[in-house]
């Protein structure tokens, strides 16, 4: 084991490190934290407006009634509750380039404005320019999202390098407004920005046919598929544990990810409100499969483990059960790791490994059969992983697995919990003869 974690220390930390600090990650993880709450209104305004069951089917009674009420209400609301869902969620890729563009201008000191607009007009050239010329907006959400990422930094990149070398550069009197002088100063690196990514789109129609967004979409597909398949979110699972026992905030590996995830998330969104069912939407690992199915109560599934430390014989251990079990139950979960603690704790290791694969494993079958619901809402990545399996899959069904899942993740953490408990209770009644003889 010391073997093995002076290795992890020596060579992937440090890895990790530098990937964590990288300004394009930064920039990512920034904007997609920043879009929660467009994803989170969105998300809730579909729910609101498509009932889970046809209460027509239905026989008579209370939950019949329910549902009745239910529909009436989404009728009511359904076209701008339909817009709010457009605009959010349904332009994702498009919020994407500016906050991308936003968060790289800032990194690099520049005026945002900008390369925040020239980012948006290059998405919109290389993903809404159709066949004929004409608008069109197949890729404005999910489906656009990779194409949305590469020329918002392609672009910012661009315009910073013209920019700096002062290529073109017009320098008016000063007499002149400054906000005018410095556009003015600008005008030449932005019309290179604009020629450059209008040809890209040319290029991309005359030889496949399809705008340069599809070209992209179809480079990252396999890469889509791997995420989105068991084996592959089970290394995923496996990983964030591994690293956050090594001190390496998991962000590292799931920042990279979220373009993946929030694509597969607008797709079930999409393919739900066109009328799908929940149970055959297309893609199974989201958001919401992560935080809530995977993490439960944090990285290492560590909630069943918090509900172990408040009945603990050891007062230390008791006593940070008690002062972490709330933040834990929203997805907080530092003073468990750092209070208990499960990083660098070996008793630790195999359990929180071991918990975060079984849970994605397993729900990943369980959605795959059509036993659950798939995700297709997104209530936050804090909201109490219960709560949050039910509201994103509108299925009690996943209460009751997620329910099931704190139990199986509590049998697997209880043989290394109690060991734990045992030396702690040992080394607290070692030390109380010392403390009494102190007082």
């Amino acid at each position: 084991m010391e073997k093995f974690t002076e290795f992890i220390e020596r060579h992937v930390a440090p890895v990790a490190g530098r990937l964590g600090a990288n300004r394009y990650i930064q920039a990512i993880q920034n904007t997609f934290l920043t879009l929660i709450p467009f994803m989170t209104i969105g998300s809730m305004a579909l729910v609101i407006v498509t009932p889970p069951m046809d209460y027509t089917t239905m026989d008579p009674g209370i939950a019949q009634s329910f549902m009745q009420g239910w529909q009436a209400v989404a009728d009511f609301l359904a076209f701008p509750f339909t817009i709010i869902n457009t605009i959010t969620t349904g332009c994702l890729a498009l919020w994407v380039s500016v906050g991308l563009a936003f968060f790289l201008s800032r990194h690099y000191k520049m005026n945002s404005y900008l390369p925040v607009a020239l980012s948006a007009a290059s998405f919109i050239a290389t993903g809404f320019i159709s066949t004929e010329g004409a608008l069109m907006t197949d890729f404005i959400g999910g489906a656009g999202l990779f194409c949305a990422i590469v020329m918002s930094v392609a672009t910012v990149e661009l315009f910073k390098f013209l920019s700096e070398r002062n290529v073109g550069r017009i320098n008016l009197p000063g007499a002149v407004p400054p906000a005018l002088g410095e556009s003015m100063a600008h005008l030449v690196p932005a019309a290179l920005c604009l020629l450059a990514v209008s040809l890209i789109s040319t290029a991309a129609i005359k030889l496949t046919a399809a705008p340069f967004a599809n070209l992209i979409a179809t480079i990252v597909s396999p890469l889509v598929g791997a995420v989105d398949s068991p084996a592959g979110i089970m290394l995923i699972a496996f990983l964030m544990p591994l690293f956050f026992w090594f001190g390496i905030h998991d962000s590292v590996l799931t920042s990279p990810l979220d373009p993946f995830l929030y694509a597969n998330l607008d797709a079930n969104m999409a393919a739900y409100a066109a009328g799908a069912a929940a149970t055959a939407l297309p893609c199974t690992v989201t958001p919401p499969f992560v935080w809530y199915f995977i993490t439960i109560g944090g990285n290492g599934a560590t909630l069943a483990l918090a509900l172990l430390t408040l009945r603990s014989r050891s007062k230390q251990i008791s006593t940070i059960g008690k002062l972490g079990i709330i933040p834990t139950l929203f997805g907080v979960n530092e003073p468990i790791i750092f209070g208990l603690p499960v990083m660098y704790n070996p008793l630790m290791f195999v359990p929180s490994i071991l918990n975060m694969v079984l849970n994605a494993g397993l729900t990943f079958l369980v959605m795959d059969l059509g036993i659950i619901n798939h995700t297709f809402a997104y209530p936050g990545w804090n909201v109490p992983a219960p709560i949050g399996a039910l509201l994103s899959t509108m299925d009690v069904k996943a209460l009751v697995f997620i329910i099931g899942l704190i139990i199986l993740n509590g049998l697997v953490y209880y043989p290394f919990f109690k060991a734990y408990e045992k030396k702690k209770v040992e080394e607290e009644q070692a030390e109380a003869p010392a403390q009494a003889e102190v007082a």
